[in-house]
């Protein structure tokens, strides 16, 4: 999954406008809290039957930190 991809996930499942959103975009610059990542952990491990790992979701900060490792998982 590359990077505007991600973007765009993001867009469609919070429904909220991406412009601005680049790699280096904290999830607190979008005011996402923990309940948020759940949420997106959630659906993305539907809807590309991927398992997102927890030591992973305890550490990440960016944007651009989530595109990569799901890129990693997804192809």
């Amino acid at each position: 999954m590359q990077f505007k991809d991600f973007v765009a996930l993001l867009g469609e499942e919070f429904e909220f406008d991406t412009a601005g959103i680049e790699e280096n975009t904290t999830f607190a610059d979008i005011n996402f809290d923990e309940f948020d990542l759940i949420e997106l952990v959630m659906s993305i491990e539907d809807k590309y039957r991927v398992e997102i790992d927890d030591d992973f979701l305890q550490h990440v900060q960016t944007i651009g930190e989530f595109a990569a490792y799901l890129k990693e998982k997804i192809e």
